[in-house]
């Protein structure tokens, strides 16, 4: 892991695209729920 990356564990194994935005949204400062970005990717 790059040191000062936010980490967030996925939920599922469909998970890995909105969790991934997810992180990378909060190194540059913004907040997402796991939820929003689930149904805003339709999964």
């Amino acid at each position: 892991m790059i040191k000062g990356f936010p980490h967030y564990q996925q939920l599922d194994e469909m998970d890995c695209g909105s969790t991934s935005l997810r992180m990378i949204a909060k190194y540059y400062g913004k907040e997402y729920s796991a939820e929003m970005l689930r149904n805003h990717c339709c999964m």
